[in-house]
């Protein structure tokens, strides 16, 4: 009798040293851990910037073939003594529709903003429009001969990415997809091309004179 009450101390005693033990190692497993962190996602796009000459026209060109020229007219229309908008981007060989909304003639003067030329003068009547096509890039200043302070401009590239630098020569295009590319920079008539990669969250393109 007293035999196996010692057996049942003994296994009762290592029983709770197991119960123990296994408590401390859950203890030990149970310690927070450092949530996992995902790295951020690398960038796809990058901002591609730079100088070029003052007031240039800077287009972002695919480095393969050119976009293909809208058939579609770029529209600019004449409401309340307006031209809307007043500044408006058309692409070199797209027809530009130059529209009288309201019930007033008008009046369109069309000059090449670096040399003042002409390039065309024309009375607009109720609802009629006027159509041209401009055959080169170039900055085109509008305005209305019969009402004073009806102005706009027209902007003529070689693509629709396109920009105006400023008067320290800048330039930036926002978001460009990584890949090759051309830059188109028109100035004082003439116009450069630079081949160029856009990679990383900025792109540098200097085309400065």
């Amino acid at each position: 009798m007293l035999r196996s009450r010692r057996i049942v101390l003994r296994t009762l005693l290592v029983l709770q040293t197991a119960i123990i033990a296994g408590a401390l190692v859950s203890a030990c497993s149970a310690q927070p851990t450092a949530p996992a962190t995902s790295a951020a996602p690398a960038p796809t796009t990058s901002e591609v910037t730079g100088v070029v000459p003052v007031h240039a026209i800077v287009t972002l060109l695919p480095a393969g073939d050119p976009p293909p020229v809208p058939t579609e007219p770029a529209i600019m229309d004449q409401i309340s003594k307006q031209f809307i908008p007043n500044v408006l981007l058309a692409r070199v060989g797209q027809p530009v529709a130059f529209h009288n909304g309201e019930d007033l003639p008008h009046n369109i003067t069309v000059t090449r903003r670096t040399s003042g030329a002409e390039v065309f003068n024309v009375s607009t009547e109720r609802s009629q429009t006027y159509t041209h096509t401009f055959d080169r890039v170039g900055q085109f200043d509008v305005r209305c001969d019969i009402h004073e302070g009806m102005e706009a401009i027209i902007i003529v590239a070689l693509g629709p990415v396109t920009t105006i630098a400023g008067d320290d020569g800048r330039f930036s295009i926002p978001n460009v997809a990584f890949g090759s590319y051309k830059l188109s920079v028109t100035f004082t008539g003439q116009t450069v091309e630079r081949a160029f990669e856009a990679a990383g969250p900025r792109t540098e393109v200097n085309l400065a004179p």
